[in-house]
Protein backbone atom coordinates (compact mmCIF):
# COMPACT_ATOMS: atom_id res chain seq x y z
CA UNK A 1 0.00 0.00 0.00
CA UNK A 2 1.29 3.55 -0.79
CA UNK A 3 2.41 5.60 1.59
CA UNK A 4 -0.07 8.64 2.64
CA UNK A 5 -0.34 12.06 4.49
CA UNK A 6 -3.93 11.71 6.30
CA UNK A 7 -5.37 15.05 6.76
CA UNK A 8 -8.75 16.63 8.06
CA UNK A 9 -10.26 16.51 4.17
CA UNK A 10 -8.44 13.14 2.41
CA UNK A 11 -5.26 10.90 2.44
CA UNK A 12 -3.15 12.48 0.03
CA UNK A 13 0.16 11.12 -1.23
CA UNK A 14 2.93 12.94 0.38
CA UNK A 15 4.27 15.27 -2.56
CA UNK A 16 0.91 17.40 -2.14
CA UNK A 17 1.64 18.32 1.29
CA UNK A 18 4.02 21.39 0.03
CA UNK A 19 5.58 23.62 2.58
CA UNK A 20 4.03 22.69 5.76
CA UNK A 21 4.04 24.42 9.52
CA UNK A 22 4.91 21.62 11.09
CA UNK A 23 3.39 22.77 14.41
CA UNK A 24 0.38 24.80 15.03
CA UNK A 25 -2.88 24.88 17.27
CA UNK A 26 -6.45 26.30 15.49
CA UNK A 27 -8.63 25.43 18.50
CA UNK A 28 -7.06 25.00 22.21
CA UNK A 29 -9.11 24.91 25.62
CA UNK A 30 -6.52 24.16 29.05
CA UNK A 31 -6.85 25.02 32.47
CA UNK A 32 -3.13 25.50 32.13
CA UNK A 33 -3.71 29.00 29.98
CA UNK A 34 -7.19 30.68 31.72
CA UNK A 35 -7.92 33.48 29.63
CA UNK A 36 -5.64 32.14 26.79
CA UNK A 37 -8.12 29.76 25.37
CA UNK A 38 -8.95 29.92 21.42
CA UNK A 39 -12.75 28.26 19.86
CA UNK A 40 -13.85 30.42 17.30
CA UNK A 41 -14.15 29.60 14.05
CA UNK A 42 -13.81 32.64 12.00
CA UNK A 43 -11.00 33.40 13.76
CA UNK A 44 -9.13 30.46 13.26
CA UNK A 45 -10.17 30.96 9.30
CA UNK A 46 -8.94 34.40 9.35
CA UNK A 47 -5.50 33.42 11.08
CA UNK A 48 -5.14 30.44 8.76
CA UNK A 49 -5.51 32.52 5.86
CA UNK A 50 -2.66 34.86 6.55
CA UNK A 51 -0.17 31.30 6.86
CA UNK A 52 -1.73 30.39 3.42
CA UNK A 53 -1.07 34.08 2.39
CA UNK A 54 2.73 33.83 3.24
CA UNK A 55 3.02 30.90 1.82
CA UNK A 56 2.34 27.76 3.67
CA UNK A 57 0.17 25.24 1.86
CA UNK A 58 -0.15 22.52 5.22
CA UNK A 59 -0.20 22.51 9.03
CA UNK A 60 -0.40 20.25 11.91
CA UNK A 61 -2.66 20.83 14.16
CA UNK A 62 -1.26 19.38 17.45
CA UNK A 63 -4.44 19.79 19.91
CA UNK A 64 -5.46 16.36 21.19
CA UNK A 65 -8.35 14.65 22.58
CA UNK A 66 -9.94 17.09 25.77
CA UNK A 67 -8.33 19.88 25.35
CA UNK A 68 -10.55 21.95 22.35
CA UNK A 69 -10.02 19.80 19.90
CA UNK A 70 -12.84 20.69 16.89
CA UNK A 71 -12.16 18.19 14.15
CA UNK A 72 -15.01 19.52 12.14
CA UNK A 73 -13.78 22.99 12.79
CA UNK A 74 -10.60 22.12 11.24
CA UNK A 75 -12.00 20.61 7.99
CA UNK A 76 -13.95 23.71 8.01
CA UNK A 77 -10.99 26.00 7.91
CA UNK A 78 -8.82 23.77 5.61
CA UNK A 79 -12.53 24.27 3.03
CA UNK A 80 -12.02 27.75 3.69
CA UNK A 81 -8.20 28.42 2.84
CA UNK A 82 -6.95 25.55 1.22
CA UNK A 83 -4.63 24.43 3.27
CA UNK A 84 -4.00 20.62 4.10
CA UNK A 85 -4.57 20.39 7.86
CA UNK A 86 -3.52 17.19 9.69
CA UNK A 87 -5.10 16.55 13.20
CA UNK A 88 -4.27 15.23 15.84
CA UNK A 89 -5.72 12.34 18.47
CA UNK A 90 -4.06 11.61 21.81
CA UNK A 91 -3.29 12.94 24.98
CA UNK A 92 -1.53 15.94 26.42
CA UNK A 93 0.79 15.97 29.29
CA UNK A 94 -0.24 15.24 33.04
CA UNK A 95 -0.48 18.79 33.72
CA UNK A 96 -3.27 20.04 31.42
CA UNK A 97 -6.02 17.47 32.72
CA UNK A 98 -7.82 18.31 36.02
CA UNK A 99 -7.88 15.22 38.89
CA UNK A 100 -11.39 14.60 37.46
CA UNK A 101 -11.19 14.47 34.42
CA UNK A 102 -12.78 11.15 33.12
CA UNK A 103 -9.64 10.39 30.55
CA UNK A 104 -7.81 9.62 33.49
CA UNK A 105 -9.88 7.09 34.51
CA UNK A 106 -10.06 5.52 31.16
CA UNK A 107 -7.93 2.14 30.97
CA UNK A 108 -4.93 1.59 28.54
CA UNK A 109 -7.29 -0.70 26.47
CA UNK A 110 -10.28 2.39 25.70
CA UNK A 111 -7.67 4.92 25.45
CA UNK A 112 -5.84 2.51 22.25
CA UNK A 113 -9.55 1.96 21.12
CA UNK A 114 -10.04 5.42 20.89
CA UNK A 115 -6.70 7.09 19.44
CA UNK A 116 -7.21 4.51 16.48
CA UNK A 117 -11.12 5.06 15.74
CA UNK A 118 -9.56 8.73 15.96
CA UNK A 119 -7.26 7.09 13.00
CA UNK A 120 -9.68 7.35 10.61
CA UNK A 121 -9.81 11.36 10.49
CA UNK A 122 -6.32 12.16 12.48
CA UNK A 123 -2.81 11.88 10.90
CA UNK A 124 -1.20 11.53 13.78
CA UNK A 125 -1.36 10.58 17.52
CA UNK A 126 0.19 13.39 20.34
CA UNK A 127 1.68 12.60 23.41
CA UNK A 128 3.03 14.53 25.96
CA UNK A 129 6.10 14.30 28.97
CA UNK A 130 6.99 16.19 31.98
CA UNK A 131 10.10 17.89 33.36
CA UNK A 132 12.62 15.25 33.10
CA UNK A 133 9.95 12.71 34.06
CA UNK A 134 6.67 10.50 32.61
CA UNK A 135 4.41 10.11 34.81
CA UNK A 136 1.81 7.14 35.31
CA UNK A 137 -1.01 8.88 33.18
CA UNK A 138 1.50 9.81 30.84
CA UNK A 139 2.95 6.32 30.80
CA UNK A 140 -0.53 4.42 29.94
CA UNK A 141 -1.01 6.97 27.08
CA UNK A 142 2.50 6.30 25.69
CA UNK A 143 0.97 2.63 25.61
CA UNK A 144 -2.29 3.41 24.12
CA UNK A 145 -0.41 5.50 21.22
CA UNK A 146 2.30 2.46 20.44
CA UNK A 147 -1.01 0.19 20.28
CA UNK A 148 -2.60 2.72 17.94
CA UNK A 149 0.55 3.12 15.69
CA UNK A 150 0.85 -0.83 15.94
CA UNK A 151 -3.01 -1.10 14.46
CA UNK A 152 -2.92 2.25 12.18
CA UNK A 153 0.87 3.28 11.13
CA UNK A 154 0.13 6.79 12.07
CA UNK A 155 3.37 9.20 13.64
CA UNK A 156 3.76 9.53 17.45
CA UNK A 157 4.39 13.24 18.33
CA UNK A 158 5.68 14.38 21.96
CA UNK A 159 5.91 17.34 23.43
CA UNK A 160 8.75 17.60 25.56
CA UNK A 161 8.77 19.95 28.13
CA UNK A 162 11.69 22.53 27.86
CA UNK A 163 13.31 19.97 25.49
CA UNK A 164 14.11 17.78 27.75
CA UNK A 165 14.42 13.29 27.66
CA UNK A 166 13.85 13.26 24.14
CA UNK A 167 16.28 10.42 24.11
CA UNK A 168 14.35 8.41 26.63
CA UNK A 169 10.85 9.08 25.06
CA UNK A 170 12.41 7.33 21.88
CA UNK A 171 14.15 4.71 23.65
CA UNK A 172 10.34 4.15 25.76
CA UNK A 173 8.43 4.21 22.24
CA UNK A 174 11.19 2.03 20.75
CA UNK A 175 10.38 -0.53 23.52
CA UNK A 176 6.61 -0.19 22.94
CA UNK A 177 7.01 -0.94 19.24
CA UNK A 178 7.20 2.37 17.54
CA UNK A 179 10.02 2.91 15.33
CA UNK A 180 12.09 6.05 15.69
CA UNK A 181 11.16 7.31 12.33
CA UNK A 182 7.81 7.55 13.34
CA UNK A 183 8.62 9.71 16.58
CA UNK A 184 8.38 13.40 16.09
CA UNK A 185 9.85 15.27 19.30
CA UNK A 186 8.63 18.80 20.06
CA UNK A 187 9.90 21.93 21.25
CA UNK A 188 13.71 20.52 21.47
CA UNK A 189 14.78 23.88 20.84
CA UNK A 190 13.96 25.06 24.36
CA UNK A 191 16.96 23.13 25.31
CA UNK A 192 19.38 24.35 22.59
CA UNK A 193 21.46 21.65 23.14
CA UNK A 194 22.92 20.36 19.72
CA UNK A 195 25.17 17.76 20.99
CA UNK A 196 21.93 16.43 23.46
CA UNK A 197 19.76 16.42 20.15
CA UNK A 198 22.08 15.31 17.55
CA UNK A 199 22.46 11.85 19.51
CA UNK A 200 18.70 11.82 19.83
CA UNK A 201 18.41 12.52 15.57
CA UNK A 202 20.42 9.68 15.43
CA UNK A 203 18.20 7.19 16.22
CA UNK A 204 15.82 8.00 13.28
CA UNK A 205 14.02 10.33 15.23
CA UNK A 206 12.47 13.92 14.15
CA UNK A 207 13.30 16.76 15.97
CA UNK A 208 10.77 19.61 15.36
CA UNK A 209 12.17 23.04 16.55
CA UNK A 210 8.75 25.63 17.39
CA UNK A 211 10.32 28.55 19.14
CA UNK A 212 10.38 31.30 16.12
CA UNK A 213 8.89 34.01 17.32
CA UNK A 214 9.28 33.31 20.89
CA UNK A 215 12.00 35.84 22.00
CA UNK A 216 11.20 35.61 26.19
CA UNK A 217 12.50 32.28 25.32
CA UNK A 218 15.72 32.90 22.84
CA UNK A 219 15.90 34.80 20.08
CA UNK A 220 15.10 33.47 16.52
CA UNK A 221 19.48 33.50 16.22
CA UNK A 222 19.72 31.19 18.66
CA UNK A 223 17.31 28.98 16.96
CA UNK A 224 19.21 29.39 13.77
CA UNK A 225 22.50 28.38 14.95
CA UNK A 226 20.73 25.47 16.08
CA UNK A 227 19.74 24.69 12.70
CA UNK A 228 23.28 25.09 11.37
CA UNK A 229 24.83 22.89 13.81
CA UNK A 230 22.64 20.15 13.43
CA UNK A 231 22.33 20.51 9.78
CA UNK A 232 26.30 20.34 10.06
CA UNK A 233 26.61 17.31 12.03
CA UNK A 234 25.00 15.44 9.35
CA UNK A 235 21.09 15.69 10.67
CA UNK A 236 19.21 18.15 8.57
CA UNK A 237 17.21 15.51 7.06
CA UNK A 238 15.78 15.18 10.42
CA UNK A 239 14.64 18.62 11.31
CA UNK A 240 11.12 20.31 11.36
CA UNK A 241 9.66 23.79 12.29
CA UNK A 242 6.53 24.75 13.02
CA UNK A 243 5.21 28.20 14.77
CA UNK A 244 2.92 26.07 17.96
CA UNK A 245 0.64 28.56 18.29
CA UNK A 246 -1.24 27.76 21.39
CA UNK A 247 -2.29 30.67 22.96
CA UNK A 248 -4.62 33.53 22.10
CA UNK A 249 -2.45 36.17 23.09
CA UNK A 250 -0.14 34.59 20.09
CA UNK A 251 -2.90 35.13 17.46
CA UNK A 252 -3.26 38.66 15.76
CA UNK A 253 -7.05 37.56 15.17
CA UNK A 254 -7.46 37.72 18.73
CA UNK A 255 -5.32 41.13 18.96
CA UNK A 256 -2.28 39.61 20.08
CA UNK A 257 1.14 38.41 18.08
CA UNK A 258 2.94 37.44 16.46
CA UNK A 259 0.29 35.22 14.57
CA UNK A 260 -0.07 31.98 12.81
CA UNK A 261 1.87 33.10 9.77
CA UNK A 262 5.16 34.26 11.34
CA UNK A 263 7.38 31.43 11.11
CA UNK A 264 6.43 31.27 7.19
CA UNK A 265 6.59 35.47 6.75
CA UNK A 266 9.51 35.77 9.06
CA UNK A 267 11.43 33.21 9.97
CA UNK A 268 11.73 31.39 6.64
CA UNK A 269 12.79 33.92 4.69
CA UNK A 270 15.88 34.92 7.32
CA UNK A 271 16.63 31.00 7.33
CA UNK A 272 16.75 31.20 3.85
CA UNK A 273 19.10 34.08 3.44
CA UNK A 274 21.38 33.07 6.44
CA UNK A 275 21.50 28.91 5.80
CA UNK A 276 20.47 28.91 2.37
CA UNK A 277 17.60 27.91 -0.09
CA UNK A 278 18.29 24.24 0.32
CA UNK A 279 18.38 23.78 3.63
CA UNK A 280 14.92 25.30 3.83
CA UNK A 281 13.27 23.50 1.16
CA UNK A 282 14.29 20.33 2.86
CA UNK A 283 13.04 21.42 6.33
CA UNK A 284 10.11 22.86 4.81
CA UNK A 285 8.67 20.33 2.45
CA UNK A 286 10.93 17.63 1.46
CA UNK A 287 11.15 16.49 5.75
CA UNK A 288 7.59 16.90 6.74
CA UNK A 289 6.39 14.72 3.47
CA UNK A 290 8.38 12.07 5.08
CA UNK A 291 7.85 12.80 9.12
CA UNK A 292 3.82 12.63 8.66
CA UNK A 293 3.59 10.07 5.83
CA UNK A 294 2.81 6.61 7.01
CA UNK A 295 1.64 3.23 5.08
CA UNK A 296 -2.25 3.02 6.44
CA UNK A 297 -2.45 -0.74 8.07
CA UNK A 298 -5.68 -2.89 9.06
Amino acid sequence: MALIVRTVRRDIAPSELGPCDAHEHLFLVTPLQPGDDFTDLGAAVREAETLAAAGARALVDWTPIGLGRDLDGLRAVAEATGLHIVAATGLHRDAHYPADDPLRGASLAELADRFAADLERCGIVKLGASYHVVTAFEAKAFAAAALAHERVGAPVCVHTEHGTIGLQIVERLTGEGVPPTSVVLAHVDRNPDAGEHAETAATGAWLQLDGPGRTKYWPDSTILALIEELAGRGYADRLLIGGDTGRRSMMRAYGGGPGLDYVFARFKPRLERELGQELAEQIFVTNPARAFAFEPRG
